[in-house]
């Protein structure tokens, strides 16, 4: 899921200067030094319900949560005024490409789950979204 959700990023928001998968935030920031438009798409957490069926077979919804961090540079902004209105571009941009996708079939749509913006120092900002769809595990009786 997390190539595909990569793909359509990377297919359906061209304003975003690159996309790319990562794990750590903290490890982006050190590692990189991402510049304004740089897009992570990084893996969350999963949520999965009980097994559906009770006798012969395995059926288990799974809720995938993915982050989508975009960062902002903007040098000569004391107050970080000018970073933070060019928050909403980029958020459009992901939000219109995964705003109730849905990457498969029998997947829910891709739901938006909350954002945060927060200053990193050295006039960087990144803003996080959390992003929610659903998958399905199923299997046959061994």
């Amino acid at each position: 899921m997390l190539l595909a959700v990569l793909e359509r990023l990377q297919e359906h928001a061209p304003g975003l200067a690159s996309v790319d998968i990562g794990e750590d935030l903290d490890a982006i920031v050190a590692g990189t030094a991402p510049g304004t438009g740089d897009t992570f798409v990084i893996p969350a957490r999963e949520r999965a319900d009980p097994n559906r069926l009770a006798m012969g077979g395995f059926r288990q919804r799974v809720t995938e949560q993915f982050y989508v961090a975009f960062f902002i540079s903007y040098h000569g902004d004391v107050h970080g005024r000018a970073r933070a209105e060019r928050f909403d571009g980029f958020k459009t941009a992901i939000e219109d490409a995964l705003a109730g996708w849905q990457p498969s079939p029998d997947s829910e749509p891709f739901a938006l789950v909350n954002g945060e913006g927060t200053p990193l120092g050295n006039n960087l900002s990144v803003y996080v979204q959390a992003w929610q769809t659903t998958r399905t595990l199923s299997g046959k009786d061994p």
